[in-house]
């Protein structure tokens, strides 16, 4: 669900001053209890980009940089910043379907990397289901949309990556999408995955690339306002296999307890963060699948598993 910015752009009639040059202000932004005009606030968020890139030892100038873009206003903002930050990055669409809405997304990114002049990877995944698309697969597996895509993208975003020489994949998970998942894990007390998530999930295989999350101090109704205001092109829409998400509903919780609360969900993830100082460095049966070689903790990898579902699946059609 998109943030309504209904109350974060200010009414003219309320002439109110950004806080650090006193010229009329653009946005308020209620966590922080801060109003800004334009050029501050585009610095103010790209600070706490570079912020978190520092803190947690993300990357450097020199490193190779991978971002991972949907078209969605959170990885192609952070192209964007990361540009304008002067690091040089390369971007990679993975191609999942054949709808129209993947169309467009493929459109929207073509034209970002138009207007920064960076190098676009395109990965078409239905290649490797022999031309389905994960809905298809979802519907052919009676699976959930997002468990499917959620397996073909982390496997295509790190064999690509390490195939091609990357240092760091990026990605565009913001505070909002963080916060929501500690959530999850805390009330599941899912003490695994509390003890690997961090904004930076260290390289733990030969074959695993580093991946980064810089807008992890950045809330998703600030990105939002930063696509807006600088006319980024973006999807106006969610996907909408994410409709019924767990994770919609521990954002759902935590935008009600901002709303009586300003400032709640970053003090609640950086609490944790602050908590647990570093992430946990080795992951426990880590071994090669014997399919494709690639890091997994089982005897074959889950991607490779999905392929062979398919493929039974398929073989199995009535002709």
């Amino acid at each position: 669900m998109e943030p309504n910015l209904n109350d974060t752009f200010l009414e003219r009639r309320e002439k109110m001053k950004c806080t650090k040059c006193g010229k009329p202000a653009s946005v308020k932004l209620r966590h922080y209890n801060i109003k800004l005009c334009k050029e501050h606030f585009n610095e103010f968020i790209e600070q706490r980009v570079e912020k978190a890139i520092k803190k947690f030892k993300m990357f450097g100038r020199n490193s190779k940089i991978l971002i991972a873009v949907s078209g969605g206003k959170d990885s192609v903002s952070l192209w964007h910043m990361l540009k304008k930050l002067g690091y040089e990055v390369d971007a990679l669409f993975i191609r999942a379907g054949k709808s129209g809405m993947v169309q467009k997304a493929q459109e929207i990114v073509e034209k970002n990397a138009e207007l920064l002049n960076t190098k676009l990877h395109i990965v078409d995944a239905t290649e490797y289901f022999e031309g389905l698309s994960t809905q298809e697969i979802s519907i052919m597996l009676r699976r959930p949309v997002c468990s499917i895509c959620g397996v073909v993208r982390r496997y295509l975003m790190n064999k690509f990556a390490y195939e091609n020489g990357y240092d760091v994949v990026v990605t565009g998970h913001n505070l909002n999408d963080e916060a929501s998942v500690l959530l999850g894990n805390i009330l599941h007390w899912q003490e695994g995955y509390l003890e690997r998530q961090w904004p930076l999930l260290p390289k733990t295989h030969e074959k695993l690339v580093p991946k980064a999350k810089p807008l992890v101090l950045n809330y998703e109704e600030d990105i939002k306002l930063y696509a807006t205001l600088n006319e980024i092109p973006h999807l106006e829409m969610a996907c909408p296999f994410s409709v019924g998400a767990t994770s919609l509903v521990y954002k759902k919780i935590l935008r009600e307890l901002e709303e009586e609360q300003p400032g709640i969900t970053l003090n609640f993830y950086l609490g944790f963060l602050k908590r647990k100082k570093e992430p946990k460095l080795e992951v426990e049966g880590l071994r090669e699948c014997k399919e494709c070689g690639y890091p997994t903790t089982a005897e074959v990898c889950s991607f490779c598993r999905l392929r062979k579902q398919v493929e039974k699946r398929k073989n199995k059609a009535p002709a």
